[in-house]
Parts: structure tokens; sequence; C-alpha cells
């Protein structure tokens, strides 16, 4: 499958969303601290983050798959997958600074 410019500009929006949700979360976590233990809750935001990321952007590319009438290979699979994760580790000092910016 061909990873166009467009699908990293969608990938960047889907991550800008995922991003746009942090002081969701932190209002989750507080409203919850009472009945949970977390030690760390700017870690637990960051995984938040990662996990809406990861799977608003397999969905886009399931579907982008789906779309073209690709076969979906594990080899595929594997390389949409490390083009999603680069693109969450090229923003990942600016989703860190978000979060503690909360």
């Amino acid at each position: 499958m061909i990873f166009e410019i467009e699908d990293k500009h969608e990938l960047e929006n889907l991550l800008k969303i995922a991003t746009s949700q942090i002081p969701k979360y932190f209002n989750l976590i507080n409203s919850l601290n009472e009945k949970w233990e977390i030690k760390n809750p700017h870690e637990c935001i960051f995984g938040m983050v990662f996990e809406k990321y990861i799977h608003d952007s397999g969905q886009y590319l399931k579907n982008k798959i789906t779309d073209e009438n690709k076969i979906n290979t594990v080899e595929s699979s594997m390389e949409l997958f490390d083009a999603e994760i680069k693109i969450f580790n090229d923003h990942i000092l600016d989703i860190k600074r978000q979060i503690y910016e909360n």
C-alpha cells in the first residue's frame, strides 16, 4: 500500500484530535481519583492519548485499505503500523508538553 502525503496529514489530524482530549482525560482521572490508585497521572494521560490515536488511525488506515480494494497482509499491516508510530513518535515531546501544561 502506498502511504501518501494526504495520509500523513490525516494521521496528524487524528493525533491532534487525540491530544485535544487531554483536559477531558484529566477530568476523568480526577473524578475517579478516590476509587483508583494512579501513581503517575501524566503517564496515564499519555497512555490514553496513545490508545485513542492508535485506535482512530488504525481505523482510518483499515478503511483506506478496504476503499482501495487492497489485500491486507501482515506485512502491509506492519508497514502501516510503523507509519502510525513514526508520526506519534515525531510528536511525543509536544504531547508531553501539552499534558504537563494541563
